[in-house]
């Protein structure tokens, strides 16, 4: 029995150090990883979560044997929560990828392992925090806590604001310590929310006398300065939430507010008009010079379903309604929405980001990843976590401002994809709201204690030793291999590139690093080889290391991922194995059809094993489809010409400036052997770049294909003038040649 204080101390200082994942990978800060771990801002939050949760999920679980007090409730948040993680369990295991699904990688962290993690925060907390007045203290203090950790974190924005500290997506939108500044935006609006529920929770105790005055100025000074951060981020979604719920609050209070006085109702709903005339007057004069002068400002007016982003959003949904539209029930599993991009890849994102795992939209996310059952799941817990905060005995302003945040994250649900840093504050918000029920509820593993020798000797050993083994197997390991992987891409860099050090990292053998071990390893591979001071038998290796991982990905991956396929080909072209390329190309164009980006790749592999005429009709099915796609263009010309169809080339390219003048056609003349006619572009593009050294190489390469060695010999010496510096290699050149 001596054993509960401690086990309890350790299971509150993990739910109390949770709210500082947060700043992890920020600096001046002793757990700053940001050099340490792959995808820090992601992997260093995701790794500090899980391990407090086992920590305080095993804490709890002991506790539970002891005093049945601590035993969960059979509550409808509580039974909301779990049929949700179990839903999302069996979607996982019965969608395309489940090791995927239950793993997720190292870029998002996700996956069922994220929602089994969230799940058990929520028991935890729920457990140590308890029920009634007691419970409420507790997680003031907690609430409390999470204010200090956005306060650090609100410093680092500001200081990237004044431009201190670097902003991590190089643009001016602030991001802190979470990377991101989505992510960063919808952590703010949870943290305005948890500053005015307890600025509305002291002006109650001070009417009772036992309030801050401290408080009273320091909790609306954090909502205000919060605010001011997120507008700084800029992502409009989360602005539209924060305005929506403010709205929405002070609408609710002046509705139901019976119990307040008339005077603040009115006060409440005179601010929704001055609000809402406010909103009109600023989309009315969205075009006056100030606005658009602010980038922030100009940023908002600019929503509209015309403009580039809102219409590449607005295809990728219509993507994530077709792969509903193919497994409807229970969808295709976390972490799959890629296999529905990739087949219903819409031509016109040709100008957009090429590889999207996310919907960007939460509720589309787990209508595609769990189906209509899991969407049903996710939102049932919107509607239960409301129905217990009306339910309590919280004041209507307090109901008022908890709905309006509830709101402005669903709106900014509506726009972009979850992350941990929204995920643990909505679960926690969860399990307040769920210990706010009164005391005497069904404890679902009854009420009987078991005996203190059973607990010490059987009950609480089990539980350390699977604490232990989750600590290992969930954490110590894919550290492992994220540490590896850094130390195995830094040698690819450094004078004595080592290909065991990738091997090292792939034999700890854990999911969510291989794809992305794999991957590195072909980017490695390629900056080694094309580097002269690599001896050979390390750039053999090196071969022999990406032709395993490309092989090994496909063998990982049960329904064929266009990614893999890809990045294979595209290595593989790159090294001059063209036919073996041509293979995964095809493979990949025809898990994701016209895809200009990849199909480029595929016609230009194509065209180097002699088959132009194949190049030609990939092309110019993309090109029927997106014939403003200047590079799809520039290939489908290069292609026709490669094919000898340069009339077909010029009639249809009649109007494209400058085309049969660029380097690209240079190339394509010289591979159809119009050697006079590449010379002349390439004698062109000299004189306008003479600074150009890969240009004037072109040049003489060329000029030696056309038989003029006396040429090619005078344009490498007059290169050999000029750039002094390249005098051996050249000398070399021109020796290897016979010049």
């Amino acid at each position: 029995m001596q054993f509960k204080k401690p086990i309890r101390f350790v299971g509150l200082a993990a739910l109390f150090l949770i709210p500082f994942f947060a700043l992890i990978a920020m600096p001046f800060w002793p757990f700053d990883f940001t050099n340490s771990f792959f995808f820090p801002f992601i992997t260093g939050k995701a790794f500090y979560f899980r391990i407090l949760v086992e920590i305080a999920f095993a804490a709890w679980l002991i506790l539970c044997l002891y005093e049945p007090s601590y035993r969960p409730r059979k509550t409808p948040l509580t039974v909301a929560v779990t049929v949700f993680a179990l839903v999302a369990l069996v979607a996982d295991l019965l969608g395309v990828n489940p090791v995927r699904s239950l793993w997720s990688n190292f870029e998002r962290m996700e996956g069922w392992i994220v929602i089994i993690h969230l799940w058990a925060f929520y028991m935890a907390a729920s457990g140590f925090f308890g029920h009634g007045e007691g419970a409420k203290r507790l997680w003031h203090r907690w609430l409390n806590t999470e204010l200090v950790a956005a306060i650090a974190v609100s410093i680092y924005g500001i200081l990237q604001l004044v431009g201190v500290a670097a902003i991590h997506q190089g643009s001016t939108r602030i991001d802190a310590s979470l990377g991101n500044a989505a992510y960063f935006a919808v952590y703010l609006l949870w943290n305005i929310g948890i500053a005015l529920y307890l600025f509305m929770e002291n002006r109650a105790r001070r009417a009772s006398g036992t309030g801050s005055a401290f408080f009273a100025w320091a909790y609306p000074i954090l909502a205000a300065i919060f605010a001011f951060l997120l507008f700084e981020t800029a992502t409009r979604g989360t602005i539209l939430g924060l305005a929506g719920g403010v709205l929405l609050a002070l609408l609710v209070y002046a509705i139901f507010g019976r119990g307040a006085s008339r005077h603040s109702r009115w006060i409440s709903a005179g601010i929704v008009a001055i609000l809402l005339v406010l909103g009109v007057s600023f989309w009315a004069g969205r075009n006056a010079p100030f606005i658009q002068h602010n980038d922030v400002l100009s940023r908002i007016a600019s929503i509209s379903l015309s403009n580039t982003e809102s219409t590449a959003r607005l295809y990728i949904w219509g993507e994530a309604f077709q792969g509903f539209a193919e497994r409807p029930i229970l969808g295709w599993g976390q972490e799959d929405f890629n296999y529905i991009f990739n087949a219903h890849y819409n031509p016109q994102l040709w100008n957009q980001e090429q590889w999207f795992d996310r919907a960007h939209s939460v509720y589309l996310d787990w209508l595609t990843a769990s189906g209509i059952v899991g969407l049903i799941a996710y939102l049932a817990l919107y509607v239960v976590l409301l129905a217990a905060l009306w339910r309590s005995s919280l004041s209507v302003g307090t109901k008022s401002i908890l709905t309006g945040l509830v709101a402005g994250y669903a709106v900014h649900n509506l726009f972009v994809f979850d992350n941990l840093a929204s995920y643990v504050l909505f679960f926690a918000a969860m399990a307040f709201m769920d210990s706010l029920r009164p005391a005497g509820q069904f404890r679902i593993f009854g009420m009987r204690p078991l005996s203190a020798e059973g607990i010490e000797y059987v009950g609480a050993p089990i539980v350390i030793v699977a604490l232990v083994a989750v600590l290992y197997v969930f954490n110590v390991r894919p550290i492992q291999a994220n540490t590896r992987l850094i130390t195995a891409l830094e040698s690819c860099a450094s004078q004595s590139p080592d290909p065991a050090l990738f091997q090292g990292a792939l034999s700890v053998g854990t999911y969510v690093a291989d794809q992305e071990i794999r991957e590195q390893t072909l980017s490695c591979v390629q900056s080694v080889v094309a580097r002269a001071d690599v001896p050979t038998p390390t750039k053999q290796a090196y071969f022999a290391l990406a032709a395993s991982a490309i092989q090994d990905q496909i063998a990982a991956t049960p329904l064929k991922d266009a990614r893999i396929y890809t990045l294979g080909g595209n290595f593989l072209a790159s090294i001059g194995d063209t036919a073996d390329a041509v293979a995964l190309l095809q493979t990949a164009s025809t898990l994701s059809p016209h895809k200009p980006s990849l199909d480029i790749a595929y016609a230009t592999a194509l065209m180097n094993t002699g088959s132009a005429d194949e190049a030609v009709s990939v092309l110019a099915a993309d090109y029927a489809l997106v014939p403003i796609d200047t590079q799809l263009a520039t290939a489908y010309a290069v292609a026709l010409v490669v094919d000898g169809k340069e009339a077909q080339a010029r009639s249809t390219f009649a109007s494209t400036t400058g085309l049969f003048d660029s380097e690209a056609m240079a190339q394509a003349y010289a591979v159809a052997k119009q050697y006079q006619k590449s010379i002349a572009i390439y004698r062109a593009l000299v004189t306008a770049s003479p600074t150009d050294v890969n240009l004037s190489v072109a040049l003489a390469r060329t000029q030696l294909l056309a038989g003029d060695k006396y040429g090619s010999a005078a344009t490498l010496r007059a290169l050999e003038k000029s750039h002094p510096e390249y005098a051996s290699q050249i000398e070399a050149t021109i020796k290897a040649a016979g010049l």
